[in-house]
């Protein structure tokens, strides 16, 4: 019994992924940006970045739909950052998993403020839940 709670809490944590560096994500390319209106600056708005975690457990076969406000915004494989200028305002920042990856639509909302920088993370938890959320790296 303990060697089988053993194994499964490896398995377990081997599904989490790990956050990278707004320097480390590489941009996605053009090519899977669907909505391109917030990729220009303007007067009045903030910079809002989105990136999806590294590590085996991220879903590496599917990209991640991003959308702002339930708009479609772009699709991110691991490892890649999307980011929006936002005119001042409150989003619902959303992603949902391509193809056959697990989880379904999560969603994180923001009060973006002008000339502010905010970054969420897209990954999957210890517990090997998919989520987004605001964070530091």
């Amino acid at each position: 019994m303990r060697i089988f709670l053993i194994t499964v809490f490896i398995v377990g944590a081997g599904c989490a992924t790990h956050p990278v560096s707004n320097s480390e994500a590489l941009p996605v390319p053009g090519s899977r940006i669907i909505d391109s209106r917030f990729l220009q600056l303007t007067p009045n708005s903030g910079i809002v970045t989105v990136k999806r975690d590294s590590g085996f457990g991220g879903g590496q076969a599917c990209s991640v739909r991003v959308f702002i406000n339930a708009e479609p915004f772009a699709d991110v494989n691991t490892s890649e950052k999307v980011v929006a200028y936002l005119p001042a305002g409150d989003y619902v920042i959303s992603a949902k998993p391509n193809g056959i990856c697990g989880g379904g639509l999560v969603e994180v909302g923001t009060s973006v403020k002008s000339g502010a920088k905010l970054n969420f993370r897209i990954g999957y938890g210890s517990d090997a839940n998919f989520m987004i959320s605001a964070t530091a790296f």
